[in-house]
């Protein structure tokens, strides 16, 4: 990156806080003198946010004129401008009051000035922040501490955490939940699909039962919150209960989404907070359906490591689901929770991409599919949009964290990349093409006794010669040494040769590093190579120049385009690779990342020349001892 673009990425970083601090100053100045009739909502909690205030402003607009923040939007900037945007005939703006570390809720509490508080429940989110769920529990009681006089709390009494924050506050108080003490008790509730969350409810002595939109139990806080916060201000229980029953689900939280081939899929894929995980997968443990699928992103506030989470995960939800999907940079770990009664029902794609492929293959009409992750780390919601539309965008660290599907680049053509020749690899005489009918992504069941040799790095001279493209470089010289010819269709530069007795084909993708799986699927899948017949040849920064590495089976050790490969390969690291070092001495103490795209030098060519006449050799070995070790 240059100085140019160093010195505009400063410049937007300056004028975006300049703009922030202007809005927020003048949301205030316009909540103390022109919104003094507005009625403002605060709603905090780990979980349920959103979800009660989208049903609030329903309740509430049974009798006034409500608005809430857009979607799940709480940060200081999103509320300033939710202000700045009313137009003065609201008579209530419900809001909520997010935290993310210790004292950032007193500015969103001055900003907003709440008279009604709705506090759901405490949870592990963002503890690495506070230290403790009492830390939690303790900052976000600020929200409920900051009422006026003539305020009141509305407190979920089934949360301990919450009952003890308004146990000793000395404001008016609305209890809800299940224990008889509540002034808005809970019954009974009921949510088994198809069918929605029915909830009875007590208030008063007057005792309603009725169905509503949402689905999952654990929905009852939220739609108990609203209720609450609709009493709060004078609502009658009839009117509250009119609101829940109007209003849709929120995007993202437990929503019921359809597709057009029969396929129903619960979208609870905002939020992934470990913690939470278990009640959405209750929910598709009970529900009434064919078959039951779960794909699972990434996973948030957890205490183990993530090698450990995501096995003890996949257990869990192997109970539950028959089918269970990982997506996203820890998938490959969940696969370790694979047996062999199992591996049939487990599986664990990086890409989303390749993810997307395999649903595409194996769902069924009847199936029930629940996508749990993390909306700006994920972006599931496009394993749905691709069973309706085209998905052009499969980006897996854009950073936004607004669902896809009001996303411009979704519908993006991506570039079409320039070739010698549109044949492709069934266009071929010589290549005898099976049909899908057994193995991971249609890999022909047979085992064959040819083998795929990948060689990764980047085409295009501007990364020819650098350590990333060592793989292209050694299979380079491979196809020298054996006088092959390459030739070039659809999914990159092919070629054959013969080593101890055995064909090899050598492969080079098109395009970039870290899209080398698909491409590698697709010749795997015409030439009915399997997955444990392709070995892969990468540079790796963790060795010196010179020196060259066999290794049966690993992780990709943050290799992109390694794990491209084993993803789309789904074969759980189970991949021999020959690892060809690149660090060298002017780059000792640099991170990988910054050395794999500077050139290397003539005084690096004698030891590089001296590493790829090593591959030959160690190659040669490992297809002998596979082929003598074969029963």
């Amino acid at each position: 990156m240059g100085i140019k673009d160093n010195l505009s990425k400063a410049l937007q970083w300056r004028l975006k806080r300049w703009c922030f601090k202007i809005n927020t100053r003048r949301a205030l100045w316009k909540r103390s003198k022109r919104l003094s009739h507005v009625r403002f909502v605060g709603i905090t909690g780990s979980a349920g946010k959103t979800m009660t205030k989208d049903l609030a402003v329903s309740v509430l607009s049974q009798r006034w004129r409500a608005r809430g923040n857009h979607a799940g939007l709480n940060y200081l900037d999103d509320m300033a401008k939710l202000i700045l945007s009313l137009r003065g005939d609201e008579q209530f703006c419900v809001v909520e009051l997010a935290i993310n570390k210790p004292g950032e809720i007193d500015k969103r509490i001055a900003l907003v000035r709440p008279e009604i508080v709705a506090f759901t429940v405490v949870g592990r989110d963002h503890i690495k922040n506070y230290g403790s769920v009492e830390g939690i529990a303790k900052e976000k009681a600020k929200a409920i501490e900051a009422l006026p006089d003539h305020g009141v709390a509305v407190l979920n009494m089934d949360d301990p955490l919450v009952h003890e924050a308004g146990k000793s506050l000395e404001r008016r108080k609305l209890w809800f939940g299940s224990s008889a003490e509540a002034d808005l008790r809970l019954i009974s509730c009921e949510s088994t699909y198809p069918d929605p969350l029915t909830l009875e409810i007590e208030y008063q002595g007057v005792r309603r039962r009725f169905a509503t939109s949402l689905h999952g139990t654990h929905l009852a806080v939220p739609a108990l919150a609203a209720i609450g916060i609709g009493l709060a201000a004078d609502l009658s229980l009839d009117q509250c209960i009119e609101g829940i029953c109007a209003a849709q689900t929120t995007d993202g939280r437990m929503q019921i989404a359809s597709a057009p081939d029969g396929i129903d899929f619960i979208r609870d894929d905002f939020k992934a907070p470990h913690w939470s995980f278990q009640m959405a997968l209750d929910y598709l443990d009970n529900a009434k359906a064919k078959r039951k699928v779960a794909v699972i992103g990434t996973l948030s506030d957890y205490s183990l490591s993530a090698s450990k989470l995501y096995p003890k995960v996949a257990r869990k939800a192997l109970t539950a689901a028959d089918l269970v999907v990982f997506v996203g940079p820890h998938a490959l770990r969940a696969l370790k929770a694979r047996t062999e009664g199992n591996a049939h029902a487990l599986h664990g794609f990086t890409e989303t991409e390749d993810a997307d492929r395999f649903l595409h293959e194996h769902l069924k009409s009847g199936d029930l599919v629940l996508l749990k992750g993390s909306n700006r780390a994920d972006h599931l919601v496009r394993l749905f949009l691709s069973r309706t539309r085209t998905v052009n965008c499969w980006s897996q660290s854009c950073g936004w964290n607004r669902f896809c599907d009001a996303c411009p680049r979704l519908d993006q053509v991506p570039p079409v990349k320039l070739t010698h020749s549109r044949e492709t690899l069934s266009d071929r005489h010589d290549v005898d093409v099976q049909s899908d009918t057994g193995g991971a992504h249609g890999v022909a069941a047979k085992d064959s006794s040819s083998w795929l040799v990948v060689g990764l790095g980047n085409e295009g001279d501007d990364y020819t010669g650098t350590p990333h493209n060592a793989g292209f470089d050694a299979i380079d010289r491979l196809a020298s040494d054996m006088d092959a010819q390459w030739s070039r269709n659809e999914e990159g530069n092919i070629c054959e040769i013969w080593l101890a007795d055995k064909k090899l084909y050598l492969f080079k993708a098109h395009g970039l590093i870290n899209r080398t799986g698909p491409a590698v699927h697709e010749v795997c899948r015409h030439l009915s190579i399997p997955a444990s017949h392709v070995l892969v040849i990468h540079d790796d920064a963790d060795l010196r120049i010179g020196d060259v590495r066999f290794k049966a089976k690993g992780s990709d050790g943050g290799h992109k385009g390694l794990r491209s490969v084993l993803s789309s390969l789904e074969n759980d690291g189970f991949m021999p690779r020959i690892r060809i070092g690149v660090r060298f001495d002017q780059n000792e103490d640099s991170e990988a990342r910054s050395i794999v795209l500077e050139r290397f030098t003539e005084l690096h060519q004698p030891a590089l020349s001296e590493a790829f006449g090593k591959v030959l050799p160690m190659l040669e070995g490992h297809i002998t001892e596979s082929h003598n070790h074969q029963p």
